[in-house]
């Protein structure tokens, strides 16, 4: 039935975030008309995709949240029935049946290639240079075909097509399938996947992973009397231990890391450690209400120096409802956190405080950093939406005076004036430093600051050059050796081979600070612990270990303030 459905689809927006027994009925009605009515045009179909993942993730009774599941299978098939020209609006938005273009890591080409099979493929329309892929495909020739390949008679994609099993359903899935069968040239073909950067096109259809139906099994249902807001006092709510936290077994987290990643792939996102987890390092952390945080560690060989770099993606009744990155370094983390499009409006500023919560219990952070692209500094969007407000109401402030003062004069204004907002001139203004929330027991001689962290792989590097042995992973033992006996450590030998790994990962950046036998025992034991714990199976070990050395920290920072010989 054509109808001019715009006039319930507002109505539905407006009442969604409500609850309560008249609120329900009404939005059951709601749902009811517009389940009868043909929606001729993106923006519709995308607004009632919307509204209807919100009801999943927000329900406030069990016939709504089943009418909206129910509905959300139709989904697909609306987005096919619209005109061409609508269905292309859709675009890398995750919704059923819609396509999704982007240029995947390898290890989520590599996962997706096994999701999505034939519909997953090289988007060669869109692949301005083909011959770009030339390294990937020339480490799987084999020896009879390698003088054909490099004679320049055949095209990328002409090469490919005439190469693979007749039985392969796409390019892609042979060249993957191809670099399977080579598990020692992985780390090279990753090299050359992602220098290729390669368009791929995933034709998303009625995927389970789709923005559409992409849920987290097992999760009880709760239902909503309310949005929750965050504490009156902030600061004293993030610094309160969240008591239910768990290590996931690997079974779980694999479905949590799966759930996690379709996410981010389907709408063209990417974190770091989604695409490289360390399925030993999933927690789960209960915000109440169905509502949960995973925070996922990184893989070992992915580790940055001083950084424990994290993701996390928050579910709602075990919809992914937002996802970010929290990286801790010393007694600070940075981080930041954007919330998927159908759930802006509800309770963001509340689980971003249980978020940073979260991370405190796990991590002992105790300021937390936002860069200033996060508010502003080269993001329109943050510009628009005054993303700055959203962190200033927090309690984050500008780490710079004048920053700090032009801030405090906007905030007096709006609180005088209720109309008013600041223009776009002073929210660039203000997205020029970075912003701080800072919990009791930070002192400013804990920070260490991130524009440092560069300097520490040269430090690592003048080291080893020093050494002047090869190959040099010969020089970095000999570092660790002299770093052991430096800090007193007789039975390096007998540690775990995890542990040795760790020792010696830091061994060129602590060797950079000189002879330490004049410092106490008790901050020598604190480095040795804390260089123990990065080989650690799960890095959160390192990160609390990393707040126990804090002679290192201030010492090594000092060390790289000052100019290089």
């Amino acid at each position: 039935m054509a109808t001019n459905a715009l006039p319930a689809i507002k109505h539905l927006r407006m009442l969604r975030h409500v609850f309560g027994e008249n609120a329900e009925r009404e939005k059951r009605l709601l749902l009811a008309q517009l389940r009868a009515v043909r929606l001729t045009t993106h923006a519709q179909v995308n607004a009632l995709h919307e509204d209807l993942l919100f009801v999943c993730a927000f329900p406030g009774a069990s016939t709504t949240r089943a009418l909206a599941r129910r509905m959300l299978t139709g989904i697909g098939e609306r987005h096919q029935n619209l005109p061409s020209s609508q269905r292309r609006a859709a675009e890398d938005s995750g919704i059923a049946a819609s396509i999704t273009r982007h240029v995947f890591p390898y290890s989520i080409v590599q996962w997706l290639a096994r999701t999505a099979r034939e519909d997953l493929d090289i988007d060669w329309r869109n692949f301005d240079e083909p011959s770009r892929l030339d390294g990937f495909v020339g480490l799987l020739l084999r020896d009879a075909e390698r003088e054909a390949f490099d004679s320049g008679e055949f095209t990328t994609r002409e090469w490919i097509r005439l190469a693979r099993r007749a039985d392969a359903r796409t390019d892609l899935e042979w060249l993957i399938e191809t670099a399977s069968a080579s598990p020692a040239l992985v780390p090279r073909l990753a090299d050359e996947w992602d220098d290729a950067e390669v368009p791929l096109e995933w034709k998303l259809r009625d995927s389970r992973w789709s923005a559409t139906h992409n849920r987290l099994a097992g999760v009880p249902a709760s239902y909503r009397t309310r949005m929750r807001r965050p504490a009156a006092d902030v600061i004293a709510d993030v610094a309160r231990p969240l008591e239910s936290i768990e290590r996931l077994s690997r079974s779980r987290a694999r479905r949590v890391v799966a759930a996690a990643r379709a996410a981010l792939a389907a709408r063209c996102r990417e974190v770091n450690a989604m695409t490289y987890p360390n399925r030993d390092e999933i927690y789960w952390c209960d915000l109440g209400e169905s509502v949960a945080l995973a925070v996922i560690g990184i893989a070992r060989d992915q580790r940055l120096t001083l950084e424990t770099n994290t993701g996390y993606l928050l579910f709602a009744n075990g919809v992914p409802i937002g996802y970010g990155g929290v990286t801790p370094l010393f007694r600070q983390a940075n981080t930041g956190i954007n919330i998927f499009d159908p759930f802006r409006g509800a309770e963001a500023a509340y689980l971003w405080t249980q978020m940073l919560r979260a991370f405190h219990t796990l991590y002992g952070s105790r300021r937390f950093v936002i860069n200033p692209y996060q508010f502003g500094a080269g993001n329109a969007e943050a510009i628009q939406s005054g993303a700055f407000w959203f962190y200033y109401r927090l309690g984050f402030r500008p780490a710079h005076a004048k920053t700090r003062n032009l801030a405090a004069r906007e905030a007096a204004r709006m609180a005088s004036d209720r109309r008013y907002r600041s223009d776009v001139r002073t929210l660039k203004a203000l997205a020029t430093g970075d912003l701080y929330l800072d919990l009791p027991g930070f002192e400013p001689n804990d920070l260490f600051d991130e524009a440092l962290l560069p300097q520490v792989g040269a430090c690592a590097a003048r080291q080893l050059a020093k050494v002047g042995v090869w190959p040099r992973g010969q020089a970095e033992r000999r570092l660790a050796d002299a770093v052991a006996t430096d800090l007193g450590i007789t039975d390096l030998g007998r540690w775990q081979a995890h542990e040795r790994r760790g020792f010696e990962f830091l061994a060129p950046v602590v060797a950079s600070l000189g002879p330490l036998r004049g410092w106490s025992a008790t901050e020598r034991d604190a480095v040795a612990a804390m260089m123990r714990a990065k080989g650690s199976p799960q890095e959160r070990d390192f990160a609390l270990a990393a707040q126990r050395a804090s002679r290192f920290h201030r010492e090594l920072a000092a060390r790289l303030r000052q100019p290089t010989p």
